[in-house]
């Protein structure tokens, strides 16, 4: 049985993720300005014409399945990378707006840990 705070950090989570995945794609809220580092990588991910449709893609499947309650703990594996770059992104290159990343990155480690029994078979030898 899932706890309440785990239900609503999984749901305010995947509802972050879907808003943040699907703006990429369909650009309904504009984005922060940046200072001169974070601009120069951000247009360096963009230059490869790929990497942002990936992230955005992960946001979205990752953000349903946190909406839905489902796949909880794969969807949170999934995310990792996503969400230590964006806490890196933000703490090393543009501190500014960094509330909602750091809240990203605070989340999937919480649903890591709840869902580490999950885990526990590949994790640790018997």
């Amino acid at each position: 049985m899932e706890s309440i705070p785990t239900k609503v950090i999984r749901v305010l989570l995947g509802l972050l993720l879907l808003f943040a995945g699907l703006n990429k794609f369909f650009q309904f809220a504009p984005n922060p300005p940046h200072n001169e580092a974070a601009t120069a990588f951000m247009g360096a991910l963009a230059a490869t014409g790929y990497m942002f449709p990936i992230i955005a893609i992960t946001e979205i499947l990752a953000g349903a399945a946190f909406v839905a309650g489902r796949f909880v703990a794969l969807a949170a594996v999934v995310l990792t990378p996503v969400a230590l770059n964006i806490v890196l992104f933000h703490a090393l290159l543009d501190p500014s707006g960094a509330v909602p990343g750091y809240f990203l990155g605070a989340a999937t480690v919480y649903l890591l840990a709840v869902s580490f029994p999950k885990y526990q078979d590949m994790l640790i030898p018997r």
